[in-house]
């Protein structure tokens, strides 16, 4: 059917992470069916805009315009859209309403101007950046000239910026950055904005990575200057990673890799700062690259969450589940939370990650509590780096409202260490958790240095027996620990969750001591939640 997006209000559809169609605006008249992918729909040299889109949209939360050409006409469609994550979704989706801009063609080539540039900044979007490298790749090898940098750039802090000024003032922010950096460049240079927060540089007549050092302290220095936005002074920073063509790559695609690799080696130096892509960002490399796969691995979906019941030691009931991250990478398969997650933690992946997994166990938990007994709670474990960021708590109220789940049946785990690192600002941050609604767990405990008389002070609900004190029971050592830590939870009124139950053994001991709560192999292992569903919420009265 031949049909024109002229003849119509809009289009709009929603889509998954991975860009299939879940559902068609009925007054949409538009040939699209559900379950396709919108790939399929469009040119395939507009693909890579709609990938983009919806991995920046999920990240940073912010509404993604891009044009493109839709096939199933006589002639192409000419096509602006407009991608924003559907807030509280769960799984993560996406609402694209598209509109005909085919009349533009007439208006001196607009609509070319449009399919290259981001509709923000005016600058050459990721499109036209790597047709600018291609350009440069060729004439680097046909003139038998010096090679050149391309250098990417991300806002250290511009998430809290933006979520403080809203999506208006961030705009303003970013129009004010690229113009500020546009006046860096020279007429032979292309500067390009890439994503969100993120642009990028392409510098041409560079043989080696010093001859950058003058532009990239340019920019560090012209960064710092405060930005006038909206009658305040906001101040920010950026981190900066370089790769040379051809020491650092013949391709396109291996010389963005780098560039990106360098600069999230900049990011966890602490930022304002910059990073070659050489053997001294890594010398085996093996964390970067790690690290490049992991931020790959969210823009294509590959992390999920496990969980793992919670059960009344005594009576056998369900009365909770805590959401343990994994990451099934096609390559390699599964791979360990404990080789992912200290890298994670090492850059701003574990706030990405955090952020994301909170989200989805509020939205888990809402929908199983239906099924489960009303003090059914979800246990989610917070980072170190998260717990010391300023916006944890509206983090968590975001994710409850968007969810609809009660404060009471959100559990936080925090190790013994994190807390004990500054007591007097952990109690201030527990506090104001506890007077949000939510409960808190010590994770790990007996494995830190935990003073008591700070124990007294924290607003706590659970203390979380470390697995290695369950391991050797009942021998003599471990009985006197668990032991001590059942008294001592008792006379502070808080509740006990033994770890790593294995054995029936175990479980009548700690049961006979009065542990509250266990977890472990014996009862259940982590599962997804499909299996998690079948296994254990199958009849909420057993």
């Amino acid at each position: 059917m031949n049909v024109s997006l002229s003849n119509l209000a809009d289009l709009a559809v929603t889509l998954d992470l991975q860009g299939v169609i879940r559902s068609v605006d009925s007054a949409s008249s538009f040939e699209a069916t559900v379950g396709e992918t919108f790939h399929s729909l469009i040119h395939p040299d507009d693909a890579d805009k709609l990938t983009q889109a919806l991995e920046t949209a999920l990240f940073l939360e912010q509404k993604q315009s891009f044009v493109c050409r839709f096939l199933r006409q006589e002639d192409p469609v000419w096509a602006d859209c407009h991608l924003m994550l559907v807030s509280g979704s769960a799984p993560p989706e996406f609402a694209l309403v598209a509109f005909d801009v085919s009349h533009w063609q007439q208006d001196d080539g607009n609509i070319s101007h449009l399919a290259t540039h981001d509709s923000l900044t005016d600058l050459p979007n990721r499109t036209l950046l790597n047709d600018r490298i291609k350009i440069n790749i060729s004439a680097v090898q046909r003139q038998q000239q010096a090679g050149f940098a391309l250098q990417l750039l991300d806002l250290d802090g511009f998430k809290k910026i933006n979520d403080s000024l809203g999506h208006a003032g961030g705009d303003k922010l970013i129009k004010d950055v690229a113009k500020r950096l546009k006046g860096l460049v020279r007429e032979s240079d292309t500067l390009a904005r890439i994503g969100g927060d993120e642009f990028a540089f392409i510098l041409s007549g560079i043989r080696h990575e010093k001859e950058t050092e003058i532009v990239v302290k340019k920019i560090l220095t012209a960064m710092q200057r405060p930005f006038r936005i909206d009658g305040n002074n906001l101040y920010l920073t950026t981190s900066i990673g370089t790769a040379i063509y051809p020491e650092h790559g013949k391709d396109p695609g291996t010389l963005f890799k780098h560039a990106e690799m360098a600069m999230y080696s900049a990011k966890e130096m602490g930022g304002n700062c910059w990073r070659s892509y050489d053997r001294a960002v890594n010398p085996d490399s093996s964390d970067v690259t790690l690290e490049s796969a992991m931020h790959e691995g969210m823009r294509n979906g590959e992390f999920l969450l496990h969980y793992q019941p919670i059960f009344c030691a005594i009576s056998g009931k369900l009365k909770g589940a805590e959401a343990l991250m994994r990451w099934e990478n096609p390559e390699k398969g599964m791979i360990s939370p404990g080789i992912f997650i200290p890298i994670a933690e090492s850059s701003t992946l574990i706030e990405l990650l955090g952020r994301w997994a909170l989200r989805m166990a509020c939205h888990q938990a809402k929908q199983w509590l239906s099924e489960a007994s009303p003090d059914f709670y979800m246990s989610v474990n917070v980072s170190p780096r998260q717990f010391r960021q300023e916006g944890l708590l509206n983090m968590i109220k975001v994710a409850l409202a968007e969810s609809g789940l009660q404060p009471s049946n959100l559990m936080l785990e925090i190790t013994e260490g994190v807390l004990m690192h500054d007591p007097e600002k952990s109690n201030s941050t527990l506090k104001e958790l506890r007077e949000a609604g939510v409960k808190i767990a010590v994770d790990d405990f007996g494995t830190g240095y935990s003073s008591l008389a700070y124990l007294k002070k924290f607003p706590l609900s659970v203390l979380k027996i470390d697995k290695s004190f369950v391991d050797e029971l009942p021998h003599i050592e471990d009985v006197a620990i668990i032991s001590a830590v059942l008294s001592l939870a008792k006379g502070l009124g808080l509740s006990v969750v033994a770890e790593g139950v294995e054995s029936q053994e175990q479980l009548d001991f700690l049961a006979s001591r009065g542990c509250n709560l266990v977890q472990g192999y014996l009862k259940g292992r982590p599962v997804s939640s499909i299996e998690f569903q079948k296994k254990h919420l199958a009849d909420k009265h057993e």
